[in-house]
């Protein structure tokens, strides 16, 4: 069965305002993506028939479970009955919803997240009053979690293939400029920054500095999908999914394999080439890339492992200017993670910038004549989860 390419289409898009946010409540950000989004495709809340949960968007605490939490937000929505459902990456997800809204599952699906209130790490991390406090295979008991992983994935990476601290930095660097030009990132006011800044920021698990790190803020989003016919009649220039799909490995913070950099790479890989596959492009026809930059050595993997060039190549690629505005693979024309915004699962925001890309709505970073784009979604460790969405336009 082939994918349904062009059969599904985004037809609104919605970012809050991202940022260190006391005032808000993850709910409260929700419902304005959701209502934002819905309203830039010209649609109302009760035109809402699937639902494309990501975590935290469930509002009981005493139950945490998926239908639950659908189950809420079909409360939220007017009372009437959601057809479809889908957990998983945001990517990902885009993709499913493709699926089910050309097999007739549901009309209009709507991706959504918010989070305040909440930190990442050892911050966020509640333990009991007595011992045991972790469960056995908690990354806990060594006291470790996404800093001491990926720093790592980086000193192996450097150990192999010669790259240095300086040579991860470009990533960052290029993440900062890119974000001066978008008024909506967390870190643009504050103006560019260099190699040397990066470098010489504050260590945080070696050789992981700082800036090396992706933000940790408060903000929400919302994507709205629906059929092409209804898309072309809706305000906005209609972005079609054209192929999609996900993967996962084995890490989960919990476990690594012997080997960190197979040839021909794991989750991301995986999803990248399926995901190619169904939308018959080539890596040559992408004109934007979203790419999932949680850390710097995550950036420099990516181009490697989603096949835009050769492994132990990726920081080459980088320094030659490829991923900056103006060259042959525009990257994380928002500031990404690393600069633009890491509102606790933001996989999503790739999907909207890639949205934006492709209409032409981006102003000073716009990328000339976008026509097709990509959003890659990775976590849970450096193979673990992984996917990826290609949008195009006519």
């Amino acid at each position: 069965m082939t994918f349904p390419r062009r059969q599904a289409a985004i037809a609104g898009v919605y970012r809050t305002k991202q940022g260190k946010l006391p005032d808000r409540t993850g709910f409260s950000l929700q419902l304005e993506a959701i209502k934002g989004a819905i309203a830039e495709a010209g649609m109302q809340l009760s035109d809402i028939d699937g639902l494309l949960t990501l975590p935290f968007s469930n509002h009981h605490d005493a139950q945490a479970g998926a239908t639950d939490t659908h189950q809420f937000w079909a409360e939220q929505l007017g009372g009437h009955p959601i057809d479809y459902i889908s957990v998983g990456g945001s990517a990902g997800q885009i993709a499913k919803a493709a699926s089910a809204i050309s097999s007739g599952l549901c009309e209009v699906a709507v991706l959504f997240y918010g989070r305040a209130g909440q930190f990442l790490g050892p911050r966020g991390t509640v333990s009991t009053g007595r011992a045991p406090r972790v469960p056995e295979w908690s990354w806990s008991v060594q006291g470790a979690y996404m800093v001491p992983f990926y720093a790592l994935w980086a000193q192996r990476y450097m150990h192999e293939f010669g790259v240095t601290s300086e040579d991860l930095a470009e990533v960052a660097v290029i993440d900062r400029y890119h974000a001066t030009l978008n008024p909506e990132s967390v870190m643009g006011r504050k103006g560019e920054i260099t190699v040397d800044d990066v470098v010489n920021s504050r260590m945080i698990a070696e050789p992981m500095h700082l800036l090396d790190c992706s933000l940790d803020n408060d903000g929400g989003y919302a994507v709205v999908v629906t059929t092409a016919e209804r898309a072309r009649d809706g305000a906005k220039k209609p972005v079609y999914v054209l192929g999609g799909a996900e993967a996962v490995h084995t890490d989960l913070y919990l476990t690594q394999d012997g080997d960190w950099f197979p040839e021909g790479g794991r989750s991301v890989r995986r999803a990248a080439d399926r995901a190619f596959e169904q939308a018959g492009v080539t890596r040559d026809d992408i004109d934007y890339f979203g790419s999932y930059d949680c850390f710097t050595i995550t950036a420099v993997r990516n181009y490697e492992e989603m096949g835009f060039c050769a492994l132990g190549e990726g920081a080459d690629f980088v320094k030659a200017g490829h991923t900056r505005l103006g060259g042959k693979l525009p990257t994380n024309t928002d500031g990404g993670l690393l600069s633009g915004s890491h509102c606790g699962d933001p996989s999503g925001l790739f999907v909207v910038e890639t949205v934006r890309q492709l209409r032409g709505e981006c102003g000073d970073r716009q990328v000339a004549d976008a026509k097709i784009g990509l959003a890659h979604q990775q976590g849970y460790a450096v193979h673990g989860l992984s996917s990826s969405v290609i949008l195009g336009v006519d």
